[in-house]
């Protein structure tokens, strides 16, 4: 079973992605792997935003 990611390990793992995807020399596949990465969690970011401004 995987370990839930917290909001800042979530985020520093954007930002990882973001840094990498600038690389011109990455390939499509890998690019598209890692936008999959991102939206999720992104998504991820947003639910535990929502969940805190409703506590």
């Amino acid at each position: 079973m995987a370990e839930e990611k917290t909001f800042d390990g979530a985020l520093e793992r954007l930002e990882q992605i973001a840094n990498i995807v600038q690389d011109k020399d990455l390939d499509l596949e890998k690019s598209l792997d890692f936008l999959e990465e991102g939206i999720k969690l992104a998504n991820l970011c947003t639910e535990k935003i929502d969940t805190s401004l409703k506590n």
